[in-house]
């Protein structure tokens, strides 16, 4: 062989051999994946780098437990084009200060799968539920985001970059969010307080405490559920007392008289007695701001139409049944009596009764066997101390057994006096010119499900009932929501309770 061409030879030999050792000994590899070489973003390599076997949706690594109620599903870390990377919030057992995000990395299967990880909550990760992955620095590799509430007490979307060893610690702001994200921060502009009952009973601005009564709750076994239940109450002994304090008052964080709308999900399982959906005030008739039903709803009344009560008796006769009251007689001029009965002053002889009453027969309409009413009126009432300010009714708001969609809200630039609308459906259903606002801003009893009339009794009128039913989304804001957001509201409430047939065609 020429010696110019082995001396070549050799040289490549050399440097393939380099090569192969520079890759082995300098590639970088995250902690718990030694002798992991990195394939770039080449989609030939990604076909050979499976996901794992061990560890997976329904499957944990030995030692730790993940919350599914976080972000929880495979994303693109290793820059592959294919999502590989499964990636979840997980903790220790037994130490839920522990809790980090941790990616078990496709193709690494009998190694760590929580080496590539966040910081844990412990040091300073910030933790949201409406979180989501992104790849925010357009670098081929998801970043971990989610809403996060600012010291300001408002709300952002960020993110934790990721690089090649895990999520870092800063946080870096989501400009340009996802539709389903940006939606959300819509919808918390202005909230005081965000309880969805979807599965947990949360409030997400981070403003209440909530006390529960006679073990209601929300079911949270399965997160994230397609169709929510909601909370269910049993009008029994169920109800909640809420708070921004320890002591369940409203007034530190929370002031009712900053309040400019109210927004609720409710299901009506019983018209239960003047059940209140919430109420809150001082006691009964005391500084209250409440929603609910009049009576036990509407018996007799057809839900389609405001139609009168059918009569008892008949719908041609008010007249009681004989012996009892006034009966019919023939209708006869006193000269025709004259002639033709006793009345008669030509004769001298008494012929007896003449002309006997003859009871016209009249058809009878009993009263209907199934006396549970199929609707019920909503009021909505603002008391200022002890005086009444405010009574907003809205006939046939509530069908029995169906979710209605409420929202109250001001509308207008009067700063105390503004008009009230009602919502029912994402459509308008009442407008009060200058009505009221609430007027307190300290109330100690703060119900949901339950009067604050509940123990106060008359011989006039039984007491109120508790309400019996389910409740979901509820929300207050110190800003008025307009018809936009109603109607958004509206639509992803109906897509999470899955009443999509229910939609307005307007809003499909």
């Amino acid at each position: 062989m020429d010696p110019w061409i082995q001396t070549l030879f050799w040289l490549a030999l050399l440097a393939l051999v380099c090569s192969i050792l520079y890759e082995l000994l300098y590639t970088n590899v995250s902690e718990g994946f030694e002798g992991l070489v990195s394939m770039g973003e080449s989609k030939f390599w990604s076909k050979l780098v499976p996901r794992r076997g061990d560890v997976g949706p329904e499957q944990e690594e030995e030692g730790y437990i993940s919350d599914a109620r976080y972000f929880n599903d495979y994303v693109d870390i290793q820059r592959f084009g294919v999502k590989t990377d499964f990636c979840r919030m997980v903790q220790k057992k037994g130490d839920e200060k522990q809790k980090f995000l941790a990616c078990a990395l496709g193709g690494t299967d009998g190694l760590s799968s929580i080496g590539f990880r966040g910081p844990s909550v412990k040091d300073g990760f910030v933790l949201g539920r409406d979180d989501y992955m992104k790849d925010i620095n357009r670098e081929g590799r998801e970043s971990y985001c989610r809403i996060i509430k600012q010291t300001d007490g408002t709300f952002k979307s960020e993110c934790n970059p990721v690089n090649d060893t895990g999520f870092l610690n800063k946080l870096v702001p989501d400009t340009d969010p996802p539709e389903s994200i940006a939606r959300l921060l819509r919808f918390y502009k202005g909230c005081i307080f965000w309880l969805r009952f979807r599965d947990d009973m949360l409030d997400y601005i981070q403003n209440l405490y909530v006390n529960s009564s006679g073990d209601a709750h929300v079911e949270e076994n399965t997160p994230n559920p397609p169709s929510t239940e909601a909370l269910q109450l049993n009008g029994l002994t169920q109800y909640l007392r809420i708070g921004d304090d320890s002591y369940l008052n409203f007034g530190s964080v929370i002031q009712l008289r900053s309040v400019r709308a109210f927004h609720i999900w409710v299901r009506f399982d019983s018209f239960t007695n003047n059940a209140h959906v919430f109420d809150f005030g001082n006691g009964a008739g005391n500084d209250n701001v409440w929603m609910g039903i009049l009576n036990r709803g509407n018996l007799g009344i057809d839900a389609t139409q405001d139609a009168k009560h059918t009569l008892l008796c008949g719908s041609d006769s008010v007249v009681p049944d004989a012996p009892s009251g006034a009966q019919p007689v023939h209708e006869m001029s006193p000269q025709e009596l004259m002639k033709t009965t006793d009345a008669n002053v030509e004769e001298f002889t008494c012929e007896g009764f003449a002309v006997a009453p003859k009871v016209k027969r009249r058809s009878r309409n009993k009263a209907p066997k199934n006396t549970i009413a199929k609707t019920a009126d909503m009021c909505y009432e603002i008391w200022d101390k002890e005086q009444r300010k405010m009574r907003l009714v809205v006939r046939n708001m509530f069908t029995l057994n169906q979710w209605t969609h409420v929202v109250i809200t001001a509308r207008g630039t009067d700063s105390f006096r503004p008009d009230i609308v009602i919502y029912k459906d994402g459509q308008q259903v009442l407008l009060e010119p200058s009505g009221w606002l609430p007027q307190q801003s300290i109330t100690s009893k703060n119900y949901i499900g339950r009067s604050n009339w509940s123990d106060a009794t008359s011989q006039y009128a039984n007491k109120d009932e508790l309400f019996q039913g389910a409740i979901f989304d509820f929300r207050a804001y110190v800003e008025q929501l307009d018809a936009k957001t109603i109607q958004e509201s509206y639509k992803w409430g109906a897509n999470l309770l899955k009443l999509d047939t229910y939609l307005p065609k307007q809003s499909q």
